[in-house]
């Protein structure tokens, strides 16, 4: 009985459960296009052999590194710039100059004083110039001393002023960079004769002034174009005899100078020939 039952059961369920299962439905036909690889059996357009083949992208070069600086590279504007005119022109331009001296190489009559230069420049780079000194002599304490060491009186020329006629000549000019701003400058040597005053020269010898010969040089800066600072060395060379009884001898006077010099007329034009 219990065999019986179990069956009935077993057929009641089975409609339920076929629909419940998955399986293969036989209903309808397979699609043939599933089994077809892909591409295949489709409508493939016409060839047009009119028309070029296509080429492909062109492919993509790879990054060259820089090339180094060049001259050849810089614009002819900028080549231009680099060669600039002079920042001042002194042909036919006075040039008033007052100084400040130091004599440097007496150790027993110290002499400092003041001169004035006057100068006219016949060309750029060539001026003649007239220039005065004074000095005033200072005993130091080693006149003392050499005495005691030497027994005797120092044969020591005093210079008390001179006046002398140079050339100066300014072979060299340049620009100099400072802080922000470039300073013009120029190198000059200057040489000369004329006349001193030393201690014989007035009384009680009255022997008047002395021949001499100068020989010097320096350097002046130019902030602006009528407007130079000096600093210069200069030497003079003349006879003197200090002590009747001793043969005069050649004087050497080596004296630092520094001061400022003005260019007139302030202004000036650059001449095109």
């Amino acid at each position: 009985m219990r065999t019986h039952v179990a069956l009935l059961w077993l057929i009641a369920a089975s409609p339920a459960l076929s629909q419940e299962l998955p399986g293969i439905d036989l209903s309808k036909p397979a699609d043939k296009d599933e089994d077809r690889p892909q591409g295949e059996g489709e409508e493939q357009p016409p060839i047009d052999l009119s028309q070029p083949p296509a080429q492909p992208p062109p492919r993509a070069e790879p990054a060259r590194p820089a090339a180094p600086f060049r001259v050849d590279d810089v614009a002819l504007g900028d080549k231009v710039k680099a060669v600039q005119r002079k920042g001042f022109l002194k042909r036919g331009r006075f040039e008033v100059s007052p100084l400040f001296t130091l004599q440097l190489n007496d150790a027993y009559y110290q002499k400092f004083g003041g001169a004035l230069r006057v100068a006219y420049h016949l060309q750029d780079s060539f001026a003649l110039a007239v220039r005065g000194t004074y000095y005033e002599p200072y005993r130091t304490d080693n006149v003392r001393t050499g005495k005691i060491a030497f027994g005797s009186q120092l044969l020591t020329s005093q210079l008390y002023g001179q006046v002398m006629l140079d050339g100066m000549w300014s072979p060299i000019y340049g620009k100099s960079a400072f802080g922000k701003s470039i300073v013009h400058f120029d190198l000059f040597l200057q040489a000369g004769a004329g006349v001193v005053w030393s201690a014989t020269s007035l009384e009680p010898r009255n022997e008047g002034p002395h021949v001499a010969t100068d020989l010097g040089g320096g350097v002046r800066f130019y902030p602006r174009s009528w407007l130079a600072v000096e600093l210069g060395l200069t030497g003079t060379f003349y006879p003197d005899q200090p002590v009747e009884s001793v043969p005069g001898t050649v004087q050497k006077i080596l004296a630092a100078n520094v001061g400022f010099s003005f260019f007139l007329p302030f202004g000036f034009e650059y001449v095109t020939p």
